[in-house]
C-alpha cells in the first residue's frame, strides 16, 4: 500500500526531470511513510512513496524493474495471489530479487502485456513504463479500491494517487474547476468517475486500463464486467455454506502481512462477519477498532462491543467530538476534490485509532452494494404495489407523508426516504434510484445557482453517470441493474474513496474482503430473492450472521456511519459557514446566488427543513475552492 505519481513527456526526446516529479511524490508522503523512490527513464519519471507491508527489506523498494531494466512499475495496493503467479513465472525462467507482490507485475507484463490485469486478484492502482515500446500502462482494480488520477496535456501525461500530487507539479497548467463535475458533485455528494473537479483531469474508472505512448491519444478500456447470470441453482442453505467458505477464503488472503493487522468494527453485520472470520483464522485475539458518538441515535458502540465480547477481541473504541471545523481543512486537501460524505470524519478518526497499534485493517465495505442493503433497494420491492394502488389512495398517502418531518439524522434515513419514495415512485427505475440518492434535487439547485453558472451546466444531465451504469449492467432484472449502478458508481467514488483517503492519511492499509472479485462474481449470480426479501435486506448475509453474531446485532436497525452534523450546524460549524461561504470574498459566489444560500441556512436554523447535508456540501466546496484554486496550495 503506497502512493504513486509520475510524468511522461509528449516529446520522447525530452529527458525526465527530478524537479518535476519530486514535489508530486512529496505531496503524497503520508501515503507511504516508510520510504521514497524516483526513477528517471528517458521521457518518463516514476515516483513512489512506500508503506511497507510485505518484504520490509530494501529489496521491496520501488520503482521496480525486470531483470534488464526495460520494464518498470510503481504499485499502490496488494496482489493477493502473487505467490501462485510468482511460482508460474519462475517456472518460465523469470528471476526475482525480492519477496514482494510488486515484482510479479513486471514479469507478468513481459509475458502477456496489458492482459496481466485479468490474472490479478487484489486491490491496485499501478503504472508500468515499457522503455522499449515507449508505452505507459495505467490500471485500476476491479472494484476501485485504489484511486488513480491523471491528466493529458500538450506537454505531458501526469498521474498520481491523489489530486494534490497533480497540483504539486511545478510544470503543470494552473488549476481551474470543471463546471460539469461540480454540478455532479452537488447532486451526488461526490464526483463520479471518470470526471474530475479539475478541468482537463480525469479519474481512471474501476476495472479499466489506460494505454498511452507519447504523441498518441490515450486509449481507455474496461477489462472486467461480471454478469448476473447464469443464476446459481443452490438452495439457500447450500448458498449460505458456499458464501461462508468464499468469504473466509477472501479474509484469509487478506491476512498475509509482515506487519500488525486488525479490523474496523461497527454495529453492522458486515464488519461483524469479517471479525468472525478473522477470529477463526488468527492464532491471537483480533484487534478491533470502533468509533462512537455521544448522541445515542448515531452510536453503535454497544453492538460492536457485543461482537468483541463474543470473539474475545482486543477492542479499542473512541468517541468523535464536534471538531469538524478543525479537521475540515486537512480533509479537503487529502481528498483533493469536493467530497460531501460526512462519514469521512469518523472514518478518518477510526483509521487514526487503528494506526496506533496496526498497519493493516480489514473492513466490511461492499456488503450493502452486493446484497441490496440500502433503503432505496427496499423501495424497488414495493414500488410495484404502489403503482397498482388506485390514484385516490396514492394521493392520500402523499398527503399523510407530507405532514411527517423529513429525517434529519442521515441523508439515507427512513423518513427521508419515505418522502423521496412518494415523490419519485412513478418515475422510471433508473431515475427513481438515482434521484433517491441525490444530496440536492435539480429543481432546488436551479434556484441556488447564479444565472451564469446555470448556463454553463444547462446541458449536463446529472443522472448521466448513474444512468450509463444502470443501462450497461449485464442483467435483465431492474433490481440487479440498480445493484450494478451502486457497485460501479456509488461504491468506488464515495465509499471506497472515503476509506482509501481516510486510511492512507494515517499510513494505514484498509482491505475489503467482500470486494474480492471471486466473491463479487458469486454474489451477482445469486437469485435476487437471496439478497432482499420484502422485509429484509442482505437476506443471505443475515442468515449467516444469525449463525456467527450476537442476536441483538442481527436484529438492530441499520444506521450507517452517520454524523450528527444537524446539531453541528447549529453549533461549531455555524461560525465557519458564515465566515467562509457567506463571506464577501467567498469563491463559491461564482456558483451560488448568495441570498439563496442565506435562505437555505435560515430554513435550517429555524428547523423548517433539515438542510444540513446540503450545507455541508456547500461548505466543503467553498473550502476546496480556496485550497485548490490558489496558485500554490500550502502543504499540510
Amino acid at each position: 500500500m503506497c502512493g504513486i505519481a509520475g510524468v511522461v513527456w509528449q516529446d520522447p526526446d525530452r529527458p525526465a526531470e527530478r524537479a518535476v516529479v519530486a514535489p508530486m511524490v512529496a505531496a503524497i508522503a503520508h501515503r507511504g511513510p516508510d520510504g521514497e523512490g524516483i526513477e528517471l527513464l528517458g521521457p518518463a519519471a516514476l515516483g513512489h512513496r512506500r508503506l511497507s507491508i510485505i518484504d520490509l527489506s530494501e529489496d521491496g523498494h520501488q520503482p521496480m524493474s525486470n531483470e534488464d531494466g526495460t520494464v518498470w512499475v510503481v504499485l499502490n495496493g496488494e496482489i493477493y495471489n502473487f505467490p501462485e503467479l510468482r511460482a508460474e513465472l519462475e517456472a518460465q525462467g523469470h528471476r526475482f530479487r525480492s519477496r514482494t507482490d510488486t515484482e510479479v507485475l513486471v514479469h507478468l507484463y513481459e509475458e502477456v502485456g496489458s492482459a496481466l490485469v485479468d490474472r490479478l486478484r487484489g486491490m491496485f492502482a499501478f503504472a508500468i513504463w515499457d522503455t522499449k515500446a515507449q508505452r505507459l500502462l495505467l490500471a485500476r482494480d476491479r472494484a476501485g479500491q485504489k484511486p488513480l488520477h491523471y491528466r493529458v496535456d500538450p506537454d505531458a501525461l501526469r498521474f498520481a494517487s491523489e489530486p494534490a500530487a497533480l497540483l504539486a507539479d511545478p510544470s503543470a497548467p494552473a488549476p481551474s474547476f470543471d463546471p460539469a463535475a461540480l454540478h455532479y458533485y452537488l447532486h451526488y455528494g461526490y464526483i463520479p468517475s471518470p470526471h474530475s473537479a479539475f478541468s482537463g483531469a480525469r479519474k481512471l474508472p474501476a476495472a479499466h486500463v489506460l494505454e498511452w505512448s507519447p504523441g498518441e491519444t490515450a486509449r481507455v478500456r474496461r477489462y472486467w464486467e461480471p454478469s448476473f447470470s447464469p443464476k446459481s441453482r443452490s438452495h439457500i442453505e447450500e448458498a449460505i455454506e458456499e458464501g461462508a467458505a468464499i468469504l473466509d477464503e477472501a479474509v484469509r488472503l487478506r491476512t498475509v502481512s509482515d506487519v500488525p493487522l486488525g479490523a474496523f468494527l461497527s454495529g453492522g453485520i458486515d464488519s461483524g462477519l469479517i471479525v468472525s472470520s478473522l477470529a477463526s483464522l488468527l492464532p491471537d485475539p483480533v484487534r478491533t477498532f470502533t468509533i462512537g458518538f455521544e448522541e445515542a441515535q448515531f452510536d453503535e458502540r454497544a453492538e460492536a462491543r457485543s461482537v468483541a465480547r463474543l470473539y474475545g477481541t482486543e477492542h479499542v473504541e473512541r468517541v468523535v467530538s464536534a471538531d469538524a471545523q478543525d479537521l475540515l481543512p486537512l480533509l479537503v486537501q487529502r481528498y483533493g476534490e469536493p467530497f460531501a460524505d460526512s462519514s469521512s470524519i469518523p472514518t478518518y478518526r477510526v483509521a487514526g485509532v487503528a494506526r496506533e497499534s496496526v498497519t493493516v485493517a480489514l473492513s466490511g465495505d461492499g456488503g450493502d452494494e452486493l446484497f441490496a442493503g440500502y433503503l432505496r433497494h427496499a423501495a424497488n420491492n414495493t414500488v410495484g404495489l404502489w403503482k397498482i394502488a388506485p390514484r385516490p389512495v396514492r394521493a392520500g398517502v402523499r398527503s399523510l407523508v407530507s405532514l411527517l418531518p423529513q429525517g434529519r439524522s442521515a441523508p439515507r434515513s427512513p423518513l427521508r426516504y419515505l418522502h423521496r419514495f412518494v415523490e419519485l415512485a412513478e418515475q422510471p427505475v433508473e431515475e427513481r434510484n438515482g434521484n433517491m440518492s441525490f444530496f440536492f434535487q435539480s429543481a432546488l439547485l436551479a434556484g441556488l445557482y447564479t444565472p451564469e453558472f446555470a448556463a454553463r451546466v444547462a446541458d449536463v444531465d446529472p443522472l448521466g453517470p448513474y444512468r450509463s451504469a444502470f443501462r450497461a449492467a449485464r442483467a435483465t432484472r431492474e433490481e440487479e441493474r440498480v445493484l450494478w449502478a451502486d457497485f460501479s458508481v456509488y461504491m468506488p467514488d464515495d465509499i471506497l474513496t472515503k476509506v482509501d483517503i481516510a486510511s492512507m492519511a494515517h499510513g494505514l492499509e484498509a482491505r475489503a474482503p467482500f470486494l474480492d472479485h471471486h466473491l463479487v462474481e458469486w454474489a451477482m449470480r445469486l437469485p435476487y430473492s437471496y439478497k432482499r426479501t420484502l422485509s429484509e435486506g442482505k437476506h443471505i448475509l443475515r442468515r449467516l450472521a444469525r449463525r456467527r453474531l450476537p442476536p441483538e446485532l442481527v436484529r438492530a436497525h441499520k444506521r450507517g456511519f452517520s454524523v450528527p452534523i444537524d446539531a453541528w450546524f447549529r453549533g461549531p460549524l455555524l461560525p465557519l459557514f458564515r465566515e467562509t461561504v457567506l463571506a464577501p470574498d467567498a469563491r463559491c459566489r461564482e456558483i451560488f446566488d448568495q441570498r439563496a444560500i442565506e435562505g437555505l441556512l435560515e430554513a435550517h436554523l429555524q428547523r423548517r427543513h433539515g438542510w444540513h447535508h446540503g450545507l455541508w456540501a456547500i461548505l466543503w466546496l467553498e473550502l476546496w475552492m480556496r485550497w485548490a484554486l490558489t496558485p500554490q496550495p500550502a502543504s499540510l
